[in-house]
């Protein structure tokens, strides 16, 4: 496949509001390494971290000039180093790249990979390239909280042995679809926590039962079920449903979140003196907590690879991707807009090369 020299791309120019992010001509990526993959990204996933990253407030320190943001992606091999075995020319791929440390992100028409990442997989045939794209950091972190590290076993109780019990925190956003059901995959017993609006949509997702954040009555009734869960699964961050609900982990249960010390944090400037506040709030949780403490980094491992073959075909784990919430990538600045309301039910995703 002939390849330009020349792509378009949303460059971060500067830290600012989604204003700052540039439908700009930029020089396309080319294969150099034996083990380097060339993608033409079809459709790419918008994360709140990246808005965090645009913004400047979350490790701004990493961020190159001119950064290409996005992490997820879903598009087609079009070169490959002589290295390259597990991908052909031609295939239809999927998955993440690692920002800000990674080279280049997905909000572009090209993004150079490489064989070695854990977190690149074949596209099944039963999945759009926008669904594709919706599940990279949103899977892997799940597939971390519960199973990695093992919170849980990977592979479904059997007959007789105990159901375990998971309570995922913010069910209906991008990450939280997906902790549901891996939940339900791995056979666990899942409640749920979201807006009352949404309910319906998380049990349409395998939820057994959803608490409505709205209710105060629930979530008391919620915090009597003393030592029953797993997992807590903490995709809102800050101390409320920590100080709320930690009890009713079991006393080897742990309590995971993919956020942080505070509500939805990086949506505020986090410098150096935050960074440390981090890292002083995760120590104290780990050393003085009444439970096992774990933050999530969505960093790949074997097991994405493993849940991919095994759950992919029989199509256990499904993305919620609504027409009104895929947009063009030069309109990326309202796909910003939209996920920093932290209102989404499921994936945005850039429509990045409908041919």
């Amino acid at each position: 496949m002939s390849v330009p020299t020349s792509m378009n791309a949303i460059v971060l120019e500067k830290f600012g509001g989604p204003e700052v992010l540039k439908y700009k001509q930029v020089p396309t990526p080319q294969v150099k390494a034996p083990t380097d993959i060339l993608v033409r990204v079809k459709a790419a996933g918008v994360n709140p971290v990246d808005a965090k990253l645009r913004a400047g407030n979350l490790m701004s320190f990493a961020v190159k000039k001119n950064a290409i943001l996005g992490g997820d992606f879903a598009g087609v091999v079009v070169a490959k180093g002589t290295k390259v075995t597990d991908f052909e020319v031609g295939d239809a791929v999927m998955g993440k790249v690692h920002l800000p440390s990674g080279p280049q992100g997905t909000y572009a028409e090209y993004v150079l990979l490489t064989q070695n990442d854990k977190a690149v997989t074949k596209k099944p045939d039963y999945l759009s390239f926008e669904e594709a794209a919706s599940y990279g950091i949103a899977l892997i972190t799940a597939i971390q909280a519960l199973v990695v590290d093992k919170p849980l076993s990977i592979d479904p109780p059997r007959p007789g042995e105990p159901v375990p019990k998971v309570l995922v925190i913010g069910a209906s956003g991008g990450v939280g679809c997906f902790g549901v059901q891996v939940g339900k995959a791995i056979g666990a017993e899942v409640v749920a926590i979201c807006s009352g609006k949404n309910a319906e949509f998380v049990k349409g997702l395998g939820a057994d039962r959803v608490v409505d954040y709205n209710d105060p009555a629930a979530l008391d009734d919620l915090a009597t079920e003393t030592e029953t869960y797993d997992v807590l699964f903490d995709l809102v961050g800050g101390d409320k449903y920590y100080n709320k609900l930690v009890h009713i982990l079991k006393r080897d249960g742990v309590f995971t979140t993919a956020v942080g010390p505070s509500e939805h944090m990086g949506s505020e400037h986090v410098g150096f003196c935050g960074m440390l506040g981090t890292v002083g709030w995760i120590g104290r949780r780990k050393l003085f907590g009444a439970r096992r403490f774990k933050m999530i980094l969505s960093l790949p491992d074997d097991k994405y690879d493993w849940a991919m073959s095994k759950w992919f075909p029989d199509q256990k784990i499904k993305p919620f991707v609504s027409k009104e919430n895929i947009i063009a990538l030069q309109d990326v600045a309202e796909a910003h807009r939209r996920i920093e309301t932290h209102r989404v039910t499921g994936k945005i995703i850039l429509r990045v090369d409908s041919q």
